[in-house]
């Protein structure tokens, strides 16, 4: 869940993300990958098998699993420097997304939180995410 959410909010293609899943896990079969990565981690069939993309913030991280009791971030922020970085990822790719995803009654409460945000918070939360996509690899 935590790197096809991290993926899907950079942007990575979703064969480079199958390829990346096949080659590094032992029990990695087509049956099992395909639907898992292109419909539920990546949305890449456009909703055949999810009603909306996986894509989370660190707050629902957060909530559903114990991984950011050590880290450094700080999952309340979003646009400091200790700022979680899923919460730039997932507000720019709401962002960027909107065209296609805005209209899914699912993410009505985001898009209605994400215009909401003052204007110099969505810009600063796109360039923050920009950033942090440039350099994802080192994160």
């Amino acid at each position: 869940m935590i790197l096809g959410n991290f993926m899907l909010l950079c942007d990575i293609q979703p064969d480079a993300v199958y390829q990346w899943f096949m080659e590094l896990f032992i029990d990695a079969y087509d049956w099992v990958m395909v639907p898992n990565v292109y419909g539920m981690s990546q949305y890449a069939d456009g909703g055949l098998l999810a009603s909306k993309p996986y894509a989370a913030s660190g707050a629902y991280i957060k909530r559903m699993s114990d991984y950011c009791t050590r880290c450094r971030y700080d999952v309340r922020d979003r646009r400091g420097a200790n700022a979680c970085p899923f919460n730039a990822l997932y507000w720019d790719f709401l962002a960027r997304n909107a065209p296609k995803l805005q209209a899914n009654p699912r993410l009505a409460n985001a898009y209605r939180q994400w215009r909401a945000f003052a204007a110099a918070d969505q810009r600063a939360l796109r360039a923050r995410a920009a950033a942090l996509i440039e350099r994802a690899d080192s994160l």
